[in-house]
C-alpha cells in the first residue's frame, strides 16, 4: 500500500498523519531527543480511531517514514521544526514543504490548499472551512440565507474570510466589499441639434436658453412623431429629460392654436414646482394657472396663484383636474395633455382615479395629443397598446452607478451615516457640484432623528407646510443643504439633484417598498449635469421584520430588490373602487352608448352591468344615469359606502360634523414623552397617542410609577376624551372621534394650526406637524362640503346649513 505522511512541528513534539488518498490512517506524534549523531526519535505515540493511545518502538516511527511515498511538512514551531528536519536529512529522507487547511488539521483532516486559497487570520484555509466560518458568524448577526449566499459569492472572489466577517463588524467597508453592482452609463445617442427641429420660432428662442442639443429620449420622442402630434408613452429612467417632450408638444400645439396644455403630476408639491417652471412659457404670450385642489385653511397672506380654467397652460394633479370633469365644468379646448407618474395605475389607493380621468380625458377631449411619461416599467409595449399611444423607450443611463449593500443596525446606521454623508461632502464632480446625499427612512420620526444626528441634514416629509418643503428643495438645489432626510415625499418626481442616495430603511411606514418604488428612490443618485456617479448605498438591518414578525427580513428584502426585475403595471381595483369610476363616467356620459365606451378606455374596469346594478341599489344610478346622489357623491370623490353612511347619519340625525369625524378622525397625534415611558417601565410605548400600547397604559397601574408630569398628562387625556361607555372602549373609535371633534372645535374658535398644536402640547404632552393638521381640516372642509350637498338630495336644508357655517369656522378668515 502507498501511503505518504504529513507531519509538522508542534511546541513539543511532531505530528505525523500517515495518508492513503484522502483517508487518515492513524495520528502520531513523535518526541524527539538530542544525542551525540543528532536529534532521534526518543517516543512515538500512536492514535488510532476507536483504540488506545499506545506508544511503539522509536523505530517504528522511522521505518514508517522510510517506507512513506512521500514526505510533506507543514509549516510550525521553527525551533522543533529545525531539529526535525536534521533528522531527516540525517536518514537521506526526501521531504517538502505544502500548505494545508489549518482548519481541517486540527480536526486530524488532510486538505492541501494552493496560493489561492481563503485566508483567514494570517492562514490560509479551504473553502469548506471558511463557508463554515463564515457561517457560523452569519448566523450570530441573525442573517437571512439569501443574505449568507451574497457574503459567500463575495468571499469566493475576494478570498479574505478577515475582510468579510469584517464587513459584518462593520470594520472594513472598502468599496471593493460592499459594492453588490457597478451599472455604466451606457453609450448615449447623440441627441438632435435644436436648429434641425420643426419648432415654432418663438418656442425655439426661449429652449436655446436651455440648451443646444435635445436630450436622446427627447430625440427619439420628435423622430417618433412627437411634433406631427401623436400620442406617446415615454418610458426613460429618472432625469433623463421626459419632461420637456411633453413641453414641447403642448406649446407647439398653442402656438398652433389646438387647445391648451395640461400637465398633470400626482402631488400637490410637483404641481406647484411645474406651475413654476411652466410659468417661464408666459413670455411667450399664455397664461399659466394651477388646478390642484388647493388648502381651503386660512392663514394669513396666501401666495398668489392663477387657478382659472380658461388659462392656456394648467398645471394640476390628477384629481384636481378631474372634478372639473366630475362637476361637468368645461375645459376649454384641450391640445395637449402630460400626464406624469403613469405608472402611478399601479398605486393601491390612488391607481383607479388616474385610470378613470385619463379615460374621461379621452373622451372629453377626443383630438388631444396625449403625452404619458413614466420611469421603467416591466410591460411598455402592453400599456403603451392599452393607452392607444406609440412607445418611446429610451433605456440608457445617462450617469454610471454603483449600488452598495451593507448589513448594519441600531447605533452602528447612525455612524454609517455620517460617514457616507461625509465622504459625499468631499467630492466635487468634474462639473463643480459638491456632494450632496439624500437618506430614504420609512418614518417622520427617523427624519428627524437622523437629521438631528447629522451635521447640516434638513428632514423633509409630508407633514411639512408647502413653504417650509420649497425652502428646503431650494436650499438643497443651492447647495446649502448637504443632505436631506426624507421619507417616500421625494420618491415621486420633486426635483432634488443628488450624488448620493442612502437607504436606512426599505420600507415606507411599514410595508416594505416594491421593485419600482426602489428603483424610483435610487433614480436619484446621480444627475447628468450634475455628478460623474451616482452612489448609492443600502443599509439593511438583518432580521428586522413587520407585520407581527413574519415575511421577509430586511436583508432578504435588500437582495430581492437589488436582483428584482420590474413589475408589470396590470391594474386591478376593488369592487368599491370600480363602482366610483363607473359612477364618475355616468356622469361624464350623455348617454349608454358614451358610457360603455368610457368604460372600456377605463383601465381595470370589470362587467359594467353588475357595478350598475351595485350603483342602483345604492341609490346612485337609475338605470344609467347618475341620480342627484350619485352626482353629488361623485362630484366630491364619495365612495358608495361613504355616500351610504352619510345617507344613514343624517337620517338619524347626527350633526354634520360628527358625520364629517366619522368619516375621517386625526390619527397623526404623538406622544412627546414616549421615549421616558419606555425606559421608565423597561417597556416599548408607540409614540402614537392612538396606538394600543398608550391606550392599555392608562388603565394600569404602571401610570403611578411615572412622574407626576406626565401623570397629569395621561389623566387629562382620559378625561376629556375617554368618556364613551362601549364595551369595546378604548378601541371602539370613540377617543379619534373626540380628538378630532377637539380639534375643530378649536380651529372653530378661531386658532390657528400652530396654536391647536400648541394647546395639545401643554394640556396632554402631545404634538402633531402642521402639515398634517392643516390637510386634516382641509379634507374636514371638502366632507363639509360633501355633507352639505348630500344634505340638500336628501331635503335637509338646516343640516346643508350646518355644514356651510362649520365649513367656514374651520376655513377661518
Amino acid at each position: 500500500m502507498t501511503f505518504q505522511v504529513l507531519a509538522q512541528a508542534d511546541r513539543s513534539r511532531i505530528q505525523l498523519l500517515p495518508q492513503s488518498g484522502d483517508k487518515v490512517l492513524f495520528e502520531g506524534h513523535l518526541r524527539l531527543k538530542d544525542m551525540p549523531q543528532g536529534p532521534r526519535v526518543f517516543k512515538f505515540l500512536v492514535k488510532k480511531e476507536n483504540e488506545a493511545e499506545r506508544y511503539l518502538p522509536p523505530e517504528d516511527a522511522m521505518r514508517l517514514l522510510r517506507k512513506a511515498g512521500a514526505i510533506y511538512l507543514v509549516r510550525g514551531d521553527s525551533a522543533l521544526e529545525k531539529r526535525f528536519l536534521e533528522l531527516l536529512e540525517s536518514y537521506q529522507l526526501q521531504y517538502r514543504f505544502v500548505q494545508v487547511c489549518g482548519h481541517c488539521l486540527g480536526q486530524k483532516r488532510v486538505t492541501y490548499v494552493g496560493r489561492d486559497a481563503i485566508t483567514y487570520k494570517g492562514a490560509r484555509i479551504c473553502e469548506n472551512c471558511a463557508a463554515a466560518e463564515l457561517l457560523r458568524e452569519a448566523d450570530f448577526h441573525h442573517l437571512s440565507r439569501p443574505a449568507k449566499s451574497h457574503l459567500a459569492r463575495i468571499l469566493k472572489k475576494r478570498r479574505s474570510l478577515d475582510d468579510v466577517i469584517g464587513l459584518l463588524s462593520l470594520q472594513r467597508l472598502e468599496p471593493e466589499l460592499t459594492r453588490f453592482d457597478f451599472i455604466p452609463a451606457s453609450h448615449e445617442e447623440t441627441g438632435l441639434p435644436l436648429d434641425s427641429i420643426d419648432l415654432p420660432g418663438p418656442l425655439k428662442e426661449l429652449l436655446r436658453r436651455r440648451l443646444t442639443r435635445l436630450l436622446p429620449v427627447q430625440s427619439r420622442a420628435i423622430s417618433a412623431g412627437l411634433l406631427e402630434g401623436k400620442s406617446q408613452l415615454v418610458v426613460s429612467a429618472t432625469a433623463t429629460g421626459k419632461s420637456l417632450i411633453g413641453e414641447m408638444a403642448g406649446i407647439k400645439n398653442l402656438l398652433q392654436g389646438k387647445g391648451k396644455l395640461l400637465f398633470l403630476v400626482p402631488l400637490v408639491a410637483l404641481a406647484n414646482q411645474k406651475y413654476d417652471q411652466l410659468s417661464a412659457y408666459n413670455e411667450l404670450g399664455f397664461q399659466t394657472s394651477i388646478r390642484v385642489g388647493t388648502s381651503r385653511i386660512r392663514l394669513g397672506k396666501k401666495r398668489k396663484i392663477v387657478q382659472s380654467l380658461n388659462a392656456d397652460i394648467i398645471s394640476g394633479t390628477y384629481e384636481g383636474i378631474d372634478q372639473v370633469i366630475r362637476t361637468k365644468k368645461s375645459l376649454g379646448r384641450v391640445g395637449t395633455v402630460v400626464i406624469d407618474e403613469v405608472h402611478m395605475l399601479e398605486d393601491a389607493e390612488r391607481g383607479h382615479r388616474l385610470a378613470g380621468m385619463i379615460a374621461r380625458l379621452r373622451n372629453a377631449a377626443p383630438e388631444a395629443q396625449f403625452i404619458f411619461l413614466s420611469a421603467t416599467v416591466g410591460n411598455p409595449g402592453a400599456l403603451a397598446k392599452q393607452l392607444n399611444a406609440a412607445l418611446v423607450e429610451y433605456e440608457v443611463r445617462p450617469v454610471p452607478i454603483e449600488r452598495h449593500l451593507i448589513f448594519s443596525s441600531g447605533k452602528e446606521k447612525r455612524t454609517l451615516l455620517r460617514q457616507l454623508v461625509a465622504q459625499a461632502e468631499k467630492l466635487t464632480s468634474s462639473t463643480g457640484y459638491r456632494g450632496q446625499t439624500i437618506i430614504f427612512t420609512n418614518s417622520r420620526k427617523n427624519c428627524y432623528n437622523l437629521a438631528q444626528a447629522i451635521p447640516g441634514a434638513a428632514a423633509y416629509h409630508a407633514g411639512l407646510q408647502y413653504p417650509e418643503r420649497k425652502r428646503i428643495e431650494e436650499l438643497f438645489g443651492q447647495g446649502k443643504i448637504s443632505t436631506v432626510v426624507t421619507t417616500a415625499a421625494l420618491a415621486a418626481g420633486v426635483d432634488f439633484p443628488a450624488s448620493q442616495v442612502v437607504f436606512e430603511s426599505l420600507a415606507m411606514g411599514i410595508n416594505w417598498l416594491n421593485v419600482h418604488e426602489f428603483n424610483q428612490m435610487l433614480g436619484r443618485a446621480g444627475r447628468p449635469g450634475y455628478h460623474d456617479l451616482g452612489l448609492v448605498y443600502i443599509l439593511a438591518e438583518p432580521g428586522r421584520r413587520f407585520s407581527s414578525g413574519r415575511g421577509e427580513s430586511e436583508d432578504e428584502m435588500a437582495l430581492a430588490l437589488l436582483h428584482g426585475a420590474m413589475e408589470d403595471v396590470a391594474p386591478e381595483f376593488s369592487d368599491e373602487q370600480q363602482q366610483e369610476e363607473v359612477l364618475a363616467n355616468a356622469v361624464a356620459s350623455r348617454s349608454r352608448q358614451e358610457l360603455e365606451k368610457l368604460h372600456d378606455l377605463t383601465l381595470g374596469l370589470d362587467d359594467l352591468d353588475s357595478a350598475l346594478n351595485s350603483l342602483e341599489r345604492a341609490g346612485l344610478v337609475k338605470g344609467f344615469e347618475p341620480t342627484r346622489l350619485g352626482a353629488a357623491a361623485a362630484a366630491h370623490f364619495l365612495t358608495p359606502d361613504q355616500t351610504n353612511l352619510i345617507a344613514k347619519r343624517i337620517g338619524k340625525g347626527r350633526s354634520a360634523l360628527e358625520v364629517a369625524v366619522e368619516l375621517e378622525g386625526f390619527e397623526a397625534i404623538y406622544l412627546k414623552f414616549a421615549e421616558h415611558i419606555s425606559t421608565k417601565l423597561h417597556m416599548q410605548v408607540s409614540q402614537r397617542a392612538l396606538h394600543g400600547s398608550f391606550l392599555d397604559l392608562l388603565s394600569s397601574s404602571d401610570l403611578n410609577q411615572l412622574e407626576r408630569k406626565i401623570q397629569r398628562y395621561c389623566l387629562d387625556f382620559v378625561r376629556d376624551f375617554l368618556r364613551c361607555t362601549c364595551k369595546e372602549s378604548p378601541y371602539c373609535g370613540c377617543v379619534q372621534k373626540s380628538i378630532s371633534l377637539s380639534i375643530l372645535d378649536l380651529r372653530a374658535e378661531g386658532k390657528s394650526p400652530e396654536e391647536i398644536i400648541d394647546y395639545f402640547s401643554d394640556r396632554y404632552g402631545m404634538y402633531a406637524y402642521q402639515g398634517d393638521l392643516i390637510n386634516y381640516l382641509d379634507q374636514m372642509v371638502r366632507y363639509l362640503e360633501a355633507i352639505g350637498s348630500v344634505a340638500r338630495v336628501l331635503g335637509k336644508p338646516e343640516l346643508a346649513k350646518e355644514a356651510e357655517e362649520w365649513k367656514k369656522k374651520i376655513e377661518g378668515e
